[in-house]
């Protein structure tokens, strides 16, 4: 966790120093290999395998932006005659995208950065309650593209692979909404 901060701390003071501006915020759906808790693949260790995503865009200069998001991935729950199990997860992901090509509506991007995981294994067997946490750090790489549907609407997709104790495979869709401080405020005379 000291890392996470520390290198949260380090982007925000090279974020400060640079001319970056953020541009868009939005969110999507996504759909992921999954994981196994503990790398057990009992069922009941199974993650879950559909997302909610909430991400931004920082451009930085040039070709260079920055992207943190947060993603929820729905429980996955099973349950027996005794025993009901809940796996539940959530990542924090710090990506930098290099958009190595612009087409017309379409921009075309790798992505890489730092991924945290915390993961939580929660059993219920009648009265008695066992809870089981893991937090992970890994990275991600992967790709993406925004299609512009209109000026201040984009579509993205994403696929991108986590490199971790709980290796995923991930897919994002969604929408991207475009905020142009720097006009807003030279039109609004501040």
């Amino acid at each position: 966790m000291k890392k996470l901060i520390i290198g949260s701390l380090f982007i925000i003071s090279i974020l400060s120093n640079t001319d970056a501006q953020f541009t868009k915020i939005g969110g999507g759906v996504g759909l992921t290999s999954g994981f196994p808790f503990h790398n057990m693949s009992y069922d009941e260790n199974k993650s879950g395998v559909i997302a909610v995503s909430f991400k931004s865009i920082y451009r930085i200069t040039g070709p260079f932006h920055f992207s943190p998001s947060f993603t929820f991935f729905f429980p996955h729950i099973t349950q027996n005659l005794t025993t009901k199990t809940t796996v539940s997860s959530f990542t924090i992901d710090i990506n930098c995208h290099y958009v190595f090509s612009t087409i017309e509506k379409f921009e075309f991007y790798g992505l890489a950065g730092p991924d945290l995981l915390f993961a939580l294994k929660k059993e219920v067997t009648g009265p008695i309650i066992f809870k089981e946490s893991d937090n992970v750090m890994g990275l991600n790489l992967g790709a993406g593209t925004n299609m512009k549907i209109t000026e201040k609407l984009d579509v993205f997709g994403e696929v991108k692979y986590i490199f971790s104790k709980y290796d995923q495979f991930v897919i994002n869709a969604g929408i991207l909404l475009s905020i142009d401080w720097k006009k807003k405020n030279e039109n609004s005379g501040l």
